[in-house]
C-alpha cells in the first residue's frame, strides 16, 4: 500500500541526497580533532573551578523537574539563576526557558498577535522566524542589516503594534547588527525592539553581557533574549527585561507553560558558569583577539571570510558540494569545521564555518591555516 504522505517524505529525502543537501547526525567519535564546530566560546566546560563547583551544587539531585514550572518546581536554583541573569544584564528580571529556541518562539508567540507587524532581519535565526509564524503576526523581512530598507518598511506600517527583532551577532555570517540605528528607528516609529544575544553574551561589553551593553542601547531594547548553551556551555535560554513583561510571559508563553522545567543539575551548571563569566569579563576580549588573528591568516590566503568581525568565521565556497568536500578534507586532517548549506544559508552562499573558542591555541590556528592553504586551489 502506498501512503501519499510517507511517499512525499521519501521523495524529499531522495531529492536532498541527489542535490548534496541531505543532512544527518554523525555518531559520537572521540578521535582527537581541533574542534571549530561548537559554540562553547569560552571553553567553560573545561575549567575545573566551574565543573567542580557545579557538581558540588548539583549534589545527587540528577532527575528532571518532573512538571511544568507553573505546576511545581523541584529546584531552588531557578530563582538563583534568574536573579544572577537579571543582575548580569542589569535588568529588572529574567525568565529561564528550556532552550534558546523555546525562548524565541515562546517570547514572540506570546507578545505578538494578528494585529502586530514584525520587522525581522532576513538572516535572523530560524527560532525567531518560527516564533513570528506561530504568533500569527504580519511578518516583514528587511534586507540583512539594511537600515534604509527597514525604515522604508516602518514608514509603510499602519499598525500601532510593531516589533523589530534582530540577532545581535549573526550565527552563520559572524557579523553584527547595527543596534544603535535599529534602536533609533524603533524610537522614531514607536516600535518595540527585541535583541537575540545568543552569540554575543559572554563575549561583548565590559560586563560581557552582550552587544546591547557594548553599544550602550540598553534603554532602547525592551526585550533581551539569551542562551545558556553557547558561551555558558550549559542548557536553556532566557528573557531579560522588565518585571511586567516577565509576568506577561509566564501567563502567555506556550513553550514555558507547557514544558517540564530544567533539571536541578543543569541549573547548577548554568548558575556556576554565569558567575564565572561575570567574574572574568575579559575572556570575551581574549576570544575576539584570537578570532582576529585567525581571520587575518585566512583572508591573507585569499579566502573569503565575508563580513565576519566576531568569533564566527565563515569560509565561503559558493556551492554545497564544495562546502562538503572542504569540510571532509579538514576532518581527514584532524579539523572539525561543518559544511553549512541551504536552507540554513542561501544558495550560492554555502560555506565552511569556523567557530572559535578559548581552547583553540595559536598552534592550532597555524595548523588549520596550513591545511587550508593546501586546499585553496580547489576553492
Amino acid at each position: 500500500m502506498t501512503i501519499p504522505l510517507i511517499e512525499l517524505l521519501h521523495d524529499d529525502n531522495r531529492r536532498r541526497k541527489s542535490g548534496s543537501a541531505f543532512r544527518k547526525i554523525s555518531p559520537y567519535n572521540n578521535e582527537p580533532v581541533i574542534d571549530f564546530s561548537g559554540n562553547s566560546y569560552l571553553n567553560l566546560q573545561n575549567r575545573r573551578e566551574v565543573t567542580d563547583e557545579a557538581a558540588r551544587l548539583a549534589g545527587s539531585q540528577l532527575c528532571g523537574n518532573m512538571a511544568s514550572r507553573l505546576i511545581s518546581q523541584a529546584s531552588p536554583l531557578y530563582d538563583d539563576l534568574e536573579n544572577e541573569l537579571a543582575e548580569w544584564k542589569q535588568c529588572e528580571s529574567a525568565l529561564v526557558f528550556n532552550s534558546g529556541y523555546a525562548a524565541n518562539t515562546g517570547i514572540i508567540q506570546a507578545i505578538c498577535n494578528r494585529d502586530t507587524e514584525i520587522f525581522c532581519d532576513r538572516l535572523n535565526h530560524a527560532s525567531i522566524i518560527s516564533g513570528c509564524l506561530l504568533s500569527g503576526a504580519k511578518l516583514l523581512r528587511y534586507r540583512h542589516n539594511d537600515m534604509a530598507h527597514l525604515e522604508e518598511l516602518l514608514r509603510g506600517s499602519s499598525s500601532p503594534q510593531k516589533l523589530i527583532v534582530t540577532d545581535t551577532v549573526f550565527s552563520m555570517d559572524g557579523d553584527r547588527a547595527p543596534l544603535a540605528d535599529i534602536c533609533e528607528l524603533g524610537r522614531r516609529h514607536n516600535c518595540a525592539v527585541m535583541a537575540d544575544e545568543a552569540h554575543a553574551a559572554g563575549i561583548f561589553g565590559n560586563r560581557a553581557s552582550g552587544l546591547v551593553e557594548e553599544c550602550g542601547v540598553e534603554d532602547g531594547v525592551q526585550i533581551r533574549m539569551g542562551t545558556l548553551s553557547k558561551a555558558v556551555a550549559g542548557l536553556g535560554g532566557f528573557f531579560a527585561g522588565s518585571r511586567e513583561i516577565r509576568d506577561y510571559l509566564i501567563n502567555h508563553a506556550p513553550s514555558l507553560i507547557y514544558s517540564t522545567g530544567l533539571p536541578h543539575s543543569a541549573l547548577a551548571y548554568n548558575l556556576v558558569a554565569v558567575r564565572c563569566i561575570r567574574k572574568n569579563p575579559h575572556l570575551g576580549k581574549s576570544l575576539l583577539d584570537k578570532a582576529a588573528k585567525l581571520r587575518g591568516l585566512l583572508t591573507g590566503m585569499g579566502l573569503d571570510c565575508m563580513d565576519s568581525t566576531t568569533q564566527i568565521i565563515p569560509v565561503l565556497t559558493g556551492s554545497a558540494q564544495g562546502a562538503i568536500e572542504l569540510s571532509s578534507y579538514l576532518k581527514r586532517n584532524g579539523i572539525a569545521a561543518p559544511a553549512i548549506r541551504p536552507p540554513t544559508v542561501p544558495k550560492g552562499k554555502e560555506r565552511v564555518r569556523f567557530s572559535l573558542h578559548l581552547g583553540i591555541g595559536d598552534d592550532d590556528m597555524e595548523f588549520a591555516s596550513s591545511i587550508l592553504k593546501g586546499y585553496e586551489s580547489k576553492l
